[in-house]
């Protein structure tokens, strides 16, 4: 039998025992919680992760089809980008091979841009244009016929020839094809998939804002240069590119336009034939005289001997003079800017080049006077030519620059004649101001609305017509506007040419 100490020993034996297995019963239940909150976190983790690789291995399969098909794309505003005149004859097999001639030469820059990366990508064209209005100059070009789109063979087989070429017919509404260019950039300029763009719009400074934030971006953009390259484009730290054999260097010469003023078969050399109206000075010497508007059209014939005041609409009187000493001297006191003669250089770079654009639309400054595009003047061959031509028989300004002729018995000649007796002509015209001067939105008006002449100070000893204001507009073109409906072209006479070899209103 045990004793009491056995007994007592068993009993605190066994509740040791007891304590020691709840002890362990609660680790192992505590062992157990937290097991399962790690078996919850590791769920969790594992959903996160699952969605972070489908969302890569989504990224992954995106990346793989850019990589895939990747191309350059070549913008090209093709109002004022026109293809080599070889092209344009030919028509439908001119479209081929201006389209194969091309895609050369992009691969040619494409290889001195990118590197091995060329051969991986495929060239994408977009040619965006006023397709009818493109025909109607080039037509009067003698480039194409005279149908009402005679472009559509050439353009035709231009999207024909290559899978990604398309040259597409922007209408015939205002910067139709800014918008589309425009809009067909912001698609694909941060597109991994497009490498490249080599942008043709550089005729236009509209396009400035859309290139400006990627200034410097020589990686993603090329600039196309051609006929009317604006130098504001190279403030853009992009490179620059020609492509002589696709696109023409030189401006277009038209030889007919469609539109223009009709009747107008000659200017006046002597000024017009309308009376000059004088004051008799019937209101006392303290009377104000009348401003001499002949003056400020450029058109006085009087000179120092008119009786009206000769100043223009931006001049102002002096605070020393008064009109009582005005009529009393021979001289006038008036304060006028100082005309700065223009380089040929700079009138070449502000002027906008002769397009599409401005046989569509009027260039207005911001001021809102009328810009006319720029017109060289002719060699002196070109002058000898013309003068030969009119010892013959003179020939009729209106029938020659408008196409067509309203006086059913008009004595001038109506017969072929060259372009370079064209380009004379208009140039001829440009030298006389437009009454309306930068009012003018007219656009069968070809009469002059600035001085072109290169150095020209707007004084007697130029020879110049044009009033003082018109050597001093500014020449940047700020906005286009829509031509109005305009029936008459000038208030002066325009009914006799008279500019012969030997015109004093010339100086050549």
């Amino acid at each position: 039998m045990l004793r009491d100490s056995d007994i007592d020993f068993l009993n605190g034996h066994l509740a040791s025992i007891s304590q020691e297995q709840q002890k362990h019963h609660d680790n192992l239940q505590d062992l157990l919680s937290q097991f399962k909150n790690l078996l919850d976190d590791y769920s969790s983790l594992k959903s996160d992760y699952e969605e972070v690789k489908e969302g890569r291995e989504k990224y992954k399969r995106q990346a793989r089809g850019q990589d895939r098909n990747p191309f350059v794309l070549v913008l090209i505003d093709g109002d004022g980008y026109l293809f080599k005149e070889h092209f344009l004859k030919h028509g439908s097999e001119g479209g081929i091979n201006a389209a194969r001639e091309l895609s050369d030469s992009i691969k040619e820059l494409m290889h001195s841009t990118m590197g091995m990366q060329a051969e991986q990508c495929r060239i994408m064209v977009r040619v965006y244009a006023n397709v009818l209005g493109l025909s109607k100059v080039l037509a009067r070009a003698g480039l194409m016929g005279h149908e009402a789109r005679s472009m559509a063979p050439f353009t035709s087989s231009f999207t024909r020839a290559q899978e990604l070429f398309d040259y597409v017919d922007a209408a015939e509404k205002k910067e139709g094809s800014d918008f589309k260019i425009r809009e067909m950039f912001r698609l694909f300029v941060d597109s991994n998939q497009c490498r490249h763009i080599y942008f043709a719009g550089c005729h236009d400074t509209g396009y400035g804002s859309l290139l400006t934030p990627y200034r410097g971006r020589s990686d993603r953009i090329t600039l196309i240069k051609a006929s009317g390259f604006h130098r504001e484009f190279e403030d853009l730290d992009l490179p620059i590119k020609e492509l002589p054999s696709v696109f023409m260097s030189k401006p277009l010469t038209s030889g007919k336009p469609s539109t223009g003023p009709a009747g107008l078969s000659s200017i006046k050399t002597n000024g017009g034939n309308g009376t000059h109206h004088v004051s008799n000075g019937s209101n006392g010497a303290n009377s104000v005289k009348p401003v001499c508007k002949h003056f400020q059209k450029g058109i006085c014939r009087f000179g120092n001997t008119c009786i009206k005041q000769h100043i223009m609409p931006n001049q102002s009187l002096s605070r020393q003079s008064s009109p009582q000493s005005l009529d009393n001297s021979p001289k006038q006191l008036w304060s006028s800017p100082t005309v700065v003669g223009r380089s040929e250089e700079y009138l070449r770079s502000m002027l906008p080049m002769p397009s599409i654009k401005t046989e569509e639309f009027i260039p207005v400054n911001k001021d809102g006077d009328r810009i006319d595009p720029y017109c060289p003047q002719p060699s002196p061959e070109a002058f000898r030519e013309y003068e030969d031509r009119a010892k013959e028989h003179k020939v009729c300004n209106s029938y020659h620059l408008s196409g067509e002729c309203g006086d059913m018995s008009c004595l001038y000649d109506h017969s072929d004649v060259s372009n370079t007796i064209i380009d004379v002509l208009r140039y001829m015209l440009l030298q006389h101001p437009c009454s309306r001067a930068g009012a003018c939105r007219s656009i069968k008006c070809y009469m002059g609305h600035l001085c072109q002449k290169a150095g020209c100070k707007a004084v007697k000893s130029w020879h110049c017509r044009f009033n003082q204001n018109a050597h001093l507009l500014d020449l940047k073109t700020a906005r286009w506007d829509v031509p109005s409906d305009q029936s008459e072209i000038d208030q002066w006479s325009v009914s006799d040419i008279s500019i012969g070899t030997k015109s004093p209103q010339f100086t050549f």
